[in-house]
């Protein structure tokens, strides 16, 4: 690892076959592996924020979910709950940050949980994680009180953050990470014709922040995510990558869950292709909860890793390698990730809880999303309820008003002879599919409810 201009810097060794100038791979230290793998801790709406920031002129989109997070800026504050729900959306925490402030190059630091109160804390009694929540007695909550982290973490130096020992690792251009070995080296040497070892070299490259994003972009856009980042030191551009979408009434497991959510689509005739969605609420909530998932579950709940390219196979290394045995399968979220309606399997942390004031101790929910009129009440979701909004095919979220209908219908250039509404349903199984979509397609609707629009709809009376 090596330093410059206080920035950490990792030095990786490139074998580059030097006829087609492409990494074969690169040979990488325990604490920049580390770092690779912390980019499947980031939640879905941090990436998206962090590549934004990243490469402002025209990033490359990941899935829909640079629309889904475009469409919570834009949203007004009135279209949530309260202002904390769009706060958390924007800026997702999650429950790795602690284990993240070990990395050598944390790529989102955080300063922790901070606690805010109103000016009459002595009486109410109530705290939040977030600055812009009100209390239930109607004031701001944004005076700062103290508080201490107590979650524990493992600091064996024998292990780094999430893998373990000190070897040296192969990082292969489709992303598949090992432990080096002789045997290893020659595979990969023969399976790109660099059998004579003459046609391969090595380079020595400085990695930090800037290139770790570049890479991590690369990720979801190349198709040689090594090379075109630390070789050609560019995204390419417009590059569509293919991966297999399981229909949801295929897929091996039969949900028995009673549990759906029901919308209205917009589907055309002719080739039965899903316009756009009207929806309430719940639909929207489920998919604002993607934006707080971090990559490992987003990647965990949504299917077959395998089929799921290059950061499927970072994916599976990282769960062969990780140096602790947390289950991803278990996807646990901060405790103000909660809706009325959750399709996905997703289960939150418990609440934090008073500990002492003036030498008593309360029990205090800290709720940032229900408004604190009863701190008993389940927290009911992220957008306000008894709203109606359309969600585009590739997840833009508008809320509804009397001309957005015909403005989206004339943009789609469709008759009315051509436009039926349709009423469908998705359960747990077709959440998971959508979520899916929503990774590798920017036709999240059409990819993931294809099939529900081949079921003849009901005749209109």
């Amino acid at each position: 690892m090596a330093k410059s201009s206080g920035e950490t810097k990792f030095t990786l060794k490139l074998v580059v076959d030097k006829e087609n100038n492409k990494v074969v791979f690169a040979e990488a230290c325990r604490d920049f592996v580390d770092v690779l793998f912390s980019l499947l801790t980031l939640p879905m709406g941090t990436i998206v924020r962090l590549l934004e920031n990243h490469r402002k002129s025209e990033p490359e989109p990941i899935g829909c979910f640079s629309n889904l997070y475009k469409s919570v800026v834009d949203m007004g504050i009135d279209d949530f709950e309260t202002e904390a729900c769009k706060q958390m959306l924007l800026y997702p925490r999650s429950l790795r940050d602690v284990e993240c402030k070990r990395l050598k190059l944390n790529l989102h630091p955080t300063d922790g949980i901070k606690l805010f109160s109103c000016s009459s804390y002595s009486f109410c009694r109530t705290r939040s994680v977030f600055i812009t929540s009100r209390c239930s007695c109607g004031k701001l909550m944004n005076k700062e009180i103290l508080y201490s982290e107590t979650k524990s973490v493992d600091y064996n130096i024998e292990d780094g953050v999430f893998v373990r020992g000190r070897s040296v690792f192969i990082i292969t251009d489709d992303m598949k990470v090992a432990v080096r070995s002789t045997d290893l080296v020659l595979r990969k040497l023969k399976s790109v014709g660099c059998g004579d070892f003459r046609k391969a070299v090595e380079r020595l490259v400085d990695i930090g922040l800037d290139e770790v994003m570049t890479l991590l972009e690369c990720i979801f856009s190349s198709n040689a995510p090594l090379t075109d980042a630390f070789l050609n030191k560019q995204v390419p551009k417009r590059v569509v990558k293919t991966c297999k979408m399981s229909s949801p009434y295929l897929e091996n497991n039969i949900d028995e869950s009673k549990e759906v959510i029901t919308f209205s689509a917009i589907v055309r005739k002719h080739d039965r292709k899903v316009l756009y969605v009207e929806c309430k609420e719940d639909f929207v909530d489920l998919l604002f909860t993607f934006l707080a998932l971090p990559l490992e579950y987003a990647l965990e709940i949504s299917g077959d890793i395998s089929t799921l390219g290059f950061i499927g196979n970072l994916f599976i290394s990282f769960k062969e390698l990780r140096a602790t045995e947390i289950s991803t399968s278990q996807v646990v979220l901060p405790f103000y990730y909660t809706c009325q309606k959750q399709l996905l399997n997703i289960t939150v942390e418990q609440p934090l809880s008073f500990v002492r004031f003036h030498d008593k101790e309360f029990v205090v929910l800290i709720d940032p999303k229900y408004r604190g009129v009863d701190q008993s009440t389940k927290a009911r979701g992220f957008v306000k309820r008894d709203t109606k909004f359309t969600v585009s095919d590739d997840l833009i979220i508008t809320p509804m008003n009397s001309s957005s209908a015909l403005c989206i219908l004339k943009e789609l250039e469709s008759q009315a002879e051509d436009i039926q509404v349709q009423e469908m349903s998705i359960n747990k199984t077709q959440a998971r599919s959508l979520l899916r979509a929503s990774l590798v397609t920017s036709s999240a609707l059409n990819a993931a409810l294809w099939n529900s629009t081949l079921k003849k709809p009901k005749q209109e009376t």
